[in-house]
């Protein structure tokens, strides 16, 4: 009757689980009577790295009718009197998730559960939409180093092109950094048949390199352009993330599947993403380009 989203990864797909029967209905009443617990499902580009909410679907349209309730939204949760009975919700709905169906090939595994419980009242949402700055710095066009110069392209800062309703929660950070709007929350290494198998900073960086890009200082030729810069992040063993930079000198990101946006978790605009505020990212794992045979899926 529900399908409950955690809505925490950046990379990976979201813990998704069914929630059925007798529990959905307690859920659906519990919420029925406190609509101050809901807030819309769409997040606008303020939404940041890390734990973003618990989103509800309904799956039948006489839900809908029968409880008032919209049929996608999220719950609010925090520490203000009003939000309180939100997070109680979202405890109880979290704290059962290990016996649930899951909907997707995320498993619902203890360490899931523990990471939504443990950020339950502090959602990565900042107040700051994406931002042009006044001051500009220069574009750089190449890499120059002791060990090599490379060329790249700068695309301007596009948000609108990933943010429109029909395609923003179908594409994740791997395909805003690479520049490929597949539809398919693309994941490292799928397109060439060998996905990573862990989420360390070598595994990820091994799909993405499966999949056509390369890493830093091996220079891509001009018949293989457009050579967009991308960066990777690690969260241990957790989650991976990955931004592009842009012709205006920042750096672009996609959070998971919430919009595209230039700032980091501090509302400030990514100049650099090794000292950016990445959340629970905390490892730089490196530069990557992301050169025009590249395939993702």
């Amino acid at each position: 009757m529900l399908i409950v989203t955690g809505d925490i990864f950046s990379g990976r797909d979201n813990p998704t689980w069914l929630v059925e029967g007798q529990e959905a209905q307690a859920v659906l009443r519990e919420l029925a009577l406190n609509r101050e617990a809901l807030m819309a499902q769409e997040l606008g580009a303020e939404a940041g790295l890390g734990y973003r909410g618990l989103i509800i679907d309904l799956q039948s349209d006489t839900l809908t009718e029968e409880y008032g309730l919209p049929e996608s939204f999220r719950i609010n949760t925090g520490l203000a009197p009003a939000e309180q009975k939100g997070q109680e919700i979202a405890e109880r709905l979290i704290s059962r998730m290990l016996d649930q169906p899951s909907v997707n090939e995320t498993s619902l595994d203890s360490s899931v559960q523990q990471a939504l419980l443990e950020n339950i009242t502090t959602p990565a949402i900042q107040v700051g939409p994406v931002t042009v700055p006044e001051q500009e710095p220069q574009p750089e066009r190449e890499e120059i180093t002791p060990e090599a110069v490379c060329f790249i392209e700068l695309g301007r800062f596009n948000p609108d092109f990933w943010n429109a309703s029909s395609v923003v929660g179908r594409n994740n950070c791997y395909n805003y950094a690479s520049n490929r709007r597949t539809n398919t929350f693309a994941q490292p290494g799928r397109a060439c048949g060998n996905q990573y198998r862990q989420l360390t900073c070598a595994e990820v960086a091994r799909g993405a390199v499966c999949d056509g890009a390369r890493a830093r200082f091996n220079c891509v030729p001009d018949q293989e352009r457009p050579r967009w810069f991308m960066a990777l992040v690690v969260a241990p063993n957790f989650d991976y993330h990955w931004y592009r930079k842009q012709l205006e000198g920042f750096w672009g990101h996609k959070p998971g599947g919430t919009p595209a946006r230039n700032t980091d978790n501090s509302g400030r605009v990514v100049w650099n993403p090794e000292t950016a505020d990445r959340g629970p990212y905390t490892q730089f794992c490196g530069y990557f380009y992301a050169r025009s045979p590249m395939v993702v899926r």
